[in-house]
């Protein structure tokens, strides 16, 4: 009984492991990025959205960075990521499709960096959590990052697709929480 006190792990848990770093804006996101970047030629940077590519791809060239290593999922090919670090510049509203993206790439870590500022973010009321965030003293460009967090993601994700009958996509996150969830 002690054992299980923390509860028992899913068998059908996922062999990949998502980390979450949530940041407080999408400016820190980005800056942060940018770091990883700067710090190892070998990450590259996957968007879900090509709204969001784009705005990446800007901020790399404005940094004097490869904007070569933003990469949209629907032009990712396995050989693009064969060597590399693979990091997702966001979040895909449905748990299911991150899976299925990476259910080839073998066993390993796959960072997420994320900002609260963010629509899959406000529609669980980030907007609520922002204050409180900066009265304890978090600084915008410090990383949130703790497996409760990744959990508490993937439990929204999960919530969002028991409300999406007919997936509609979209060129940006906004978007496609716009057309995909119904008020």
């Amino acid at each position: 009984m002690l054992f299980n006190l923390f509860g028992k792990k899913d068998a059908g848990d996922d062999m990949h492991v998502f980390t979450d770093r949530a940041y407080v804006s999408t400016a820190a996101k980005m800056n942060a990025c940018a770091a990883l970047a700067k710090n190892n030629a070998n990450h590259v940077f996957i968007c879900w959205f090509a709204d969001t590519a784009t705005t990446l791809k800007n901020f790399f060239k404005q940094q004097a960075l490869d904007e070569n290593l933003v990469m949209e999922t629907h032009h990712l090919h396995g050989s693009k990521i064969q060597g590399k670090i693979p990091v997702f510049a966001e979040h895909y509203p449905l748990h299911e499709k991150e899976i299925e993206m990476v259910k080839n790439w073998g066993p390993e870590k796959i960072t997420v960096m994320s900002a609260l500022d963010e629509p899959l973010f406000k529609y669980f009321g980030s907007d609520k959590i922002l204050p409180l965030l900066k009265m304890m003293g978090i600084k915008e460009d410090e990383p949130i990052e703790h497996s409760m967090v990744s959990k508490s993601i993937r439990n929204g994700q999960e919530k969002i697709a028991k409300l999406v009958s007919l997936e509609k996509s979209a060129n940006s996150q906004a978007g496609w929480m716009e057309k995909n969830i119904k008020s």
